[in-house]
């Protein structure tokens, strides 16, 4: 009786996870003055990468271990001129996925997604 229970529990588990992983999972990408800042929100991780390069990312090697809900990534963006350009992201929430795009303080990206799991 307790096996059963004990898998069953591992089964629905499992279910709630995956579905949670699919939920979360987002990939935005942005055109700045001809860069590509591109973002990947992942259960366990974040990643930003300008130009195909990535420049930050946050890891954790479980879903658990996100003491903080938000996450800030940060780059530069060198321009032909020289000129160089800060990029931050803040990415994470706890019901609703919030993030945040800006370039020297400026609003790129500004988009809440609700989570919800079956």
């Amino acid at each position: 009786m307790f096996k059963n229970l004990r898998e069953e529990i591992k089964e629905e588990w499992k279910n709630t996870t995956e579905d949670l992983e699919k939920e979360v999972f987002k990939v935005w990408q942005l055109d700045y003055k001809g860069h590509i800042i591109r973002i990947v929100n992942a259960v366990t991780e974040e990643v930003l990468s300008i130009n195909n390069e990535v420049v930050d990312k946050k890891s954790r090697d479980s879903m658990f271990k996100q003491i903080y809900p938000y996450v800030t990534l940060t780059g530069e963006i060198t321009e032909a001129n020289g000129t160089i350009s800060t990029v931050k992201v803040k990415i994470g929430g706890l019901l609703s996925l919030n993030i945040v795009v800006k370039v020297n303080g400026t609003t790129l990206l500004n988009e809440k997604h609700k989570i919800s799991i079956k």
